[in-house]
């Protein structure tokens, strides 16, 4: 069939001229703002009400003006209309059209390919897109399948995604061909024909997720949490203070202020005060000194560092006229000599913890405007990084927290209190999201409760707003630069190392430190039995809530590392280091069992045991473990659980932790990995029994702990040093 009778069949006006995009696609709109028409060639976006606030202004506009040939412009409108518009009846009508609509983001990046696929054809003058051929398809997507640098040199070659979405866009335009007006492929003809673009291109398919985000470093998550929480709690309701005066000073600014002061007696007066409090005239901000000295101001002068416009400000005036500041020099020398000069923000500031050793400092020391003003902000990211990792939340979802977000509800019968944070779940959820809420702990709630306090936000309003991860200035480097700041130092923090930090690898940290770490650092700096109680009971409560999938995530890595710590407590069996604690016998039992299985089996011509195949056999063992900071609890039966027997609970699904006693559990190991722990406790009851503080009746009982933890050590170095 030749182009033009290819050509003829096609309608001679689009079925979609005229429309409305937004009434087509059935997309809820504001009010106020213009609604895209088929034939602009720049469809906005701005107005859509249930945009996810972490869609950019790039993606929500649509630029069909950058095909460079007109007829192909009208194509692509049309197939982004049908990918948007699933349900519209032309569509329907289509047999090869998607019935699930797509989102406007990936609807816009689809358009970004198609527009190198179709400039692509026209530089090289191919006429129509009935004259397509395989050969052109192949050759496009070599060329379009790497990365040049400006001389044309290949850097690396594209991922498998990008090049799988450019591949599906290209053959789309074939099954939409019913509905195309302005050109099309000739009839029988799809790039590559049936074969999909995961095949084509080699991209993985999707049902094969692995998480490659890594966990944080204790050295990185240590001085996070220190400096974020610190500021939250200790610094905050200073940080919040000094927000609101700054604001009011910045509004006195604006106000309509008399220029200059003629009057010597009120300038008289105002030195007077300063001299009588004591108080030190206030001090220009550095960048305005260096203005001053560029405008021929003597370095030496000893009024160049003399704010005068905050001196000025309770007389309702900017500035000193020229004849009366000639008259006053003197005595304003003079006052500079007897009380000094300084900044205004943080003049005698409160007391504050020094995060390190406890020692009591001044929140803060006197700072001019641009410090004050970056303390704020550092102040208001610590509050998102906090959030994010005591939450687990995507940034997505850390978008559209609002001014109000928090609620608090009372358990029935329990009088316990419990926090949640609404917010909306974007991820693989229906346009705009859905509303869910996430329960939290207080260290959230403080957290939530500063960032409130530092943004001009009302109810309803986004709180944090739209933010590009955490680095690329945003607010890891404002947090870095403050804690690495000579103020972060006085306040005995720790410098942030300056690994790359952002809410997936917060997420993936929290996850792992809740599985595989009770009592690991999340417990020195947060409540870790009550982040973790808080995190399942969201759970619970919602099963199909935003915290389900990161319960699950997080059970993954609590089986993943049960299983890690069996193996190496078998591994230790089998190189003598022998386990103790009452439930040693029963745990040797099973080892010794394993080996006899492995010694048994034909592994094949390797005659190696590999890794997997322990692990498959104590596969059934490690689901029974229980992790615990000083011991490892195989809750196998539930009727030998000390814990039960002590809360007079006749079946659990899980210990009771805090009523663990280890050293009388039969269901308890103690292992050389927990050694540091009983060494801490034993060290610590020998220094309480020598305080003469302590009275005789409390020493009793330290003394029996303190025996218990040194029988347990001697426990542990025996079986340790065992052989066979």
């Amino acid at each position: 069939m030749t182009t033009a009778a290819v050509t003829s069949e096609r309608p001679s006006r689009s079925v979609f001229a005229g429309a409305d995009i937004a009434a087509t696609a059935l997309l809820a709109w504001r009010k106020g703002y213009p609604r895209p028409r088929f034939e602009d060639e720049v469809w906005s976006f701005t107005g859509w009400a249930d945009a996810p606030v972490q869609m950019s202004l790039a993606e929500k506009t649509w630029r069909f003006d950058r095909i460079r040939r007109p007829a192909w412009r009208v194509v692509a409108k049309e197939v982004a209309l049908a990918w948007l518009a699933a349900g519209d009846s032309r569509v329907l009508a289509v047999p090869r059209a998607r019935r699930v609509p797509r989102h406007p983001r990936t609807i816009q990046a689809r358009i970004y390919h198609l527009t190198f696929w179709l400039n692509w054809l026209h530089e090289r003058h191919i006429p129509s897109l009935a004259a397509i051929t395989q050969d052109h398809c192949d050759a496009f997507l070599r060329d379009y399948g790497v990365v040049r640098d400006r001389s044309g040199q290949v850097v690396r070659p594209k991922s498998g995604s990008t090049l799988r979405t450019v591949v599906s866009a290209m053959q789309e335009i074939a099954d939409y061909g019913e509905l195309l007006s302005a050109d099309g492929h000739r009839t029988g003809f799809r790039p590559w024909g049936e074969t999909s673009p995961r095949v084509i291109t080699g991209a993985p398919s999707r049902p094969q997720v692995v998480i490659k985000t890594s966990p944080l470093s204790d050295d990185v998550l240590a001085p996070l949490l220190t400096a974020c929480l610190h500021m939250i709690d200790e610094l905050g309701p200073h940080v919040a203070d000094l927000r609101r005066l700054r604001r009011a000073d910045q509004q006195g600014k604006d106000a309509q202020l008399v220029r200059r002061l003629f009057d010597k007696v009120r300038l008289t007066a105002l030195v007077d005060g300063h001299l009588q409090a004591g108080s030190p005239l206030p001090r220009l901000d550095p960048r305005q000194i260096a203005m001053r000295k560029a405008r021929g101001w003597d370095p030496e002068d000893p009024l160049l560092e003399v704010n005068f416009v905050h001196l000025l400000r309770p007389t309702g005036h900017r500035d000193i006229a020229p004849n009366l500041f000639r008259q006053a020099r003197p005595m304003l020398e003079e006052a500079v000599t007897r009380v000094g000069v300084e900044y205004v923000w943080c003049r005698s500031a409160d007391l504050v913890p020094r995060a390190d050793t406890g020692e009591m400092v001044p929140w803060s020391l006197p700072m001019p405007s641009v410090r004050a003003d970056s303390l704020v902000r550092a102040a208001g990211h610590a509050c998102i990084v906090a959030t994010s990792a005591l939450t687990g939340m995507r940034a997505s979802e850390l978008m559209e927290l609002t001014v109000g977000c928090h609620r608090t509800g009372t358990d029935d019968g329990t009088g316990l209190v419990r926090h949640r944070l609404v917010s909306k779940v974007i991820k693989a959820r229906r346009w705009g999201g859905e509303v869910d809420e996430w329960v939290v702990v207080e260290e959230v709630v403080r957290a939530i409760a500063l960032a409130e306090q530092l943004t001009d936000a009302t109810t309803g309003q986004l709180l944090f707003g739209p933010f590009q991860g955490f680095n690329s200035n945003g607010a890891m480097d404002w947090l870095r630069q403050w804690v690495a700041s000579p103020a972060g130092q006085r306040l005995g923090l720790a410098p942030i190392p300056g690994e790359p930090i952002h809410p997936r690898r917060l997420r993936r940290t929290l996850a792992v430190e809740m599985g595989a770490r009770p009592g690991g650092l999340f417990a020195t700096k947060v409540h870790f039995k009550h982040l973790s109680v808080a995190t399942s009971e969201g759970y619970a409560a919602r099963p199909g809530g935003a915290q389900a999938g990161f319960h699950q995530e997080w059970k993954q890595a609590e089986a993943k590392e049960k299983l890690a710590r069996t193996v190496e407590a078998f591994r230790q069996f089998q190189q003598g280091q022998l386990p103790a604690g009452p439930g040693a016998d029963a745990l040797m039992a099973t080892f010794r069992t394993v080996e006899g299985e492995l010694e048994g089996h034909d592994p094949g011509p390797a005659k190696v045991v590999t890794d997997r195949q322990v692990e498959l056999l104590l596969k059934k063992k490690a689901a029974a473990l229980h992790l615990s900071a000083a011991n490892y609890c195989w809750f196998e039966d539930p009727a030998k659980a000390l814990c039960l027997k002590l809360a007079g609970a006749k079946s659990a699904s899980a210990p009771l932790t805090g009523l663990c006693d280890s050293a009388r559990c039969p269901q308890a190991t103690h292992h050389i990995a927990h050694r540091f722990i009983w060494q801490n406790a034993a060290d610590n009851g020998a220094v309480l029994l020598a305080s003469p503080r302590i009275p005789p009746a409390e020493k009793d009982r330290l003394r029996a702990e303190h025996e218990r933890s040194m029988r347990v050590l001697e426990e542990i170095d025996t079986a340790a040093g065992k052989a066979g």
